[in-house]
């Protein structure tokens, strides 16, 4: 019998991209004359080490680790700006265009390239360059003309996506949105001495157009993302996983899987008992960025947790997938296995899996590091050695305000007395107060200066920013499907940096969470952070910092 082993290994390669389609350079942000300027010395020293920091710090972000890197190297031509090779080894950014960003000052510099080098991740991890590499393979069989006579349009289409999600990269990695794109463009064609028309590529003045619409597309992918934490942090897990797979449908990345199993999670917790809830276990809501009771019996209840809690152990799968690394899955999927009651496996992903990877980056994971040592002390709570969790909890209650709380419980320490034990209340962020934000976004003018998007045909999503006295803050509004008994939701959020304090001057950014706890007490309700926590009061969540000081906070309320 014929082996078929060569056709399927045929396959296989194709499949995988693996195979060599020419050493050529297949996406190039520009490209000049093959006899101008084809100095191919590779730059090294300070301006490589810059970029280089800034192309690391855009992988890691992005956190797909399913692939290796490819190399990253400064040139000294002056053709493409920045490219991918079309074997996908290596991404390059010329020297020149290096110079033309940091023109721009330091920071608007950084952000700049990191627009550059975002753009080209994009095309290597969406494999742009497969097509027009089989297309190029295969030029004389008739599927390689066929798919030659469309890569024009497919270039279009590339380029288009990858401004907007390799901008979204870069905002994940935290550089700010690069809103100079279309002067960039004017300064990058005078400098290269292009014409305004260029076979291969949009004209100067449609790239600088596109540039402004990827940037306000990248700009809408992110409010969506921070609305899907503030709806997680409050318990709206319905409308939180639509907004979550908003984004999937265009961005994959850990840490949407990541919280997108920490709401479902969440909402599992919902059918524990009152007695099973008394602890707070430290599941983290990655934002780089109460419960209510079931009817039914309890079959049914168990029957429904145990799906919810299946169903995130597939996210966290996924994150994992895509960074083996990434130490807040692992802890989270330690504290499915703690609900589920199989602490042999939670106390593996806690204390093996989530502590190894979280102490190879212990700055970027600094409340992992604390977390892991809160779900090992419940781990040994519930298998019967209370006084060993009692001593991890006391050793870490300095540092972590979860460990505090649950060796108050443990030890049933009566609650402090404090000055409003009700929580913030009639607050006032950019002069608004709380109880004048719907008519701050019903007035006429207001009406007509918000943005808005629908989700799936199902949820509208209405922000508001810079405008009418909203200088460093922004409030959104999250309207239910019509037909749905669900009441519209209202948040108003401080900037990151906000310079203003809450309405009775009790706390602002960098205000110590004891600060906050001596005056309105422990939240009900606390959602842990790789580096900080979210306190969520009746009308307020506060975000605590890796120091537990305050660095944001967001009035809400429901509206029926």
């Amino acid at each position: 019998m014929k082996s078929h082993l060569p056709f399927f290994l045929f396959i296989f390669l194709v499949c995988t991209g693996s195979l060599s389609y020419g050493q050529g350079t297949n996406f190039r942000f520009i490209t000049k004359a093959n006899t101008e300027s084809e100095d191919t010395t590779k730059i090294l020293g300070p301006k490589y080490k810059r970029a280089l920091k800034i192309y690391n710090k855009l992988a890691e972000a992005r956190g797909d680790k399913r692939f290796p890197l490819p190399a990253f190297t400064m040139s000294g031509s002056e053709r493409w700006v920045a490219y991918l090779e079309g074997d996908g080894l290596s991404i390059g950014l010329e020297e020149k265009a290096y110079d033309i960003c940091m023109s721009y000052g330091e920071e608007k510099g950084e952000n700049a390239i990191a627009a550059l080098l975002g753009h080209e991740l994009t095309h290597f991890y969406e494999k742009h360059q497969w097509r027009s590499g089989f297309a190029d393979a295969f030029q004389d069989l008739q599927v390689g003309a066929d798919l030659n006579q469309t890569i024009g349009l497919d270039k279009l289409n590339n380029e288009t996506q990858s401004d907007y999600l390799g901008g979204f990269l870069a905002y994940s990695a935290g550089y700010q949105v690069f809103e100079n794109l279309p002067k960039f463009y004017d300064d990058l064609y005078q400098s290269y001495s292009l014409p305004e028309k260029m076979q291969g590529y949009a004209s100067k003045s449609d790239r600088k157009a596109l540039a402004v619409k990827s940037t306000e597309a990248v700009q809408k992918l992110i409010e969506v993302y921070e609305m899907a934490n503030l709806l997680t942090a409050i318990g709206r897990y319905n409308d939180a996983r639509v907004f979550f797979k908003h984004i999937l449908t265009q961005y994959q990345g850990r840490e949407v899987y990541n919280n997108l199993a920490v709401l479902t999670i969440l909402e599992a917790m919902t059918y524990l008992s009152k007695e099973e809830k008394k602890y707070r276990i430290p599941i983290e809501l990655d934002l780089t960025f109460g419960s209510a009771t079931r009817d039914g019996a309890v079959d049914a209840k168990e029957k429904k947790m145990k799906a919810l809690l299946e169903e995130a152990l597939r996210y966290l799968d996924n994150a994992i997938s895509m960074d083996k690394a990434y130490a807040p899955a692992y802890l989270n999927k330690a504290c499915v296995y703690y609900l589920l009651k199989d602490y042999n496996r939670a106390r593996f992903y806690g204390n093996v899996e989530a502590r190894q990877q979280a102490r190879l980056d212990r700055k970027k994971f600094r409340s992992t590091l604390l977390n892991c040592n809160v779900l090992n002390a419940l781990i040994l709570y519930q298998t019967g050695k209370e006084d060993k969790a009692i001593e991890i909890l006391e050793k870490n209650k300095k540092n972590s305000a979860l460990a505090a709380y649950n060796l108050g419980v443990m030890k049933a320490l009566p609650n402090p007395k404090v000055k409003k034990p009700n929580g913030p209340e009639d607050e006032e962020i950019d002069g608004i107060e709380f109880g004048n934000i719907y008519a701050f976004t019903r007035s006429s003018k207001n009406r007509r200066s918000k943005e808005e998007q629908e989700l799936f045909g199902q949820i509208d999503f209405r922000k508001w920013e810079n405008t009418g006295g909203l200088t460093e803050s922004t409030i959104y509004v999250c309207k239910a499907p019509p037909g749905e008994e669900q009441p519209d939701i209202y948040f108003h959020i401080t900037d990151a940096g906000y310079s203003g304090e809450n309405f009775y001057e009790e706390f602002r950014v960098g205000t110590p969470r004891k600060a906050i706890t001596d005056i309105y007490g422990e939240p009900g309700f606390s959602l842990e952070t790789p580096n900080g926590q979210i306190m969520v009061y009746e009308e307020m969540l506060i975000m605590l910092d890796a120091g537990q000081k305050v660095y944001r906070w967001a009035s809400y309320f429901l509206k029926n």
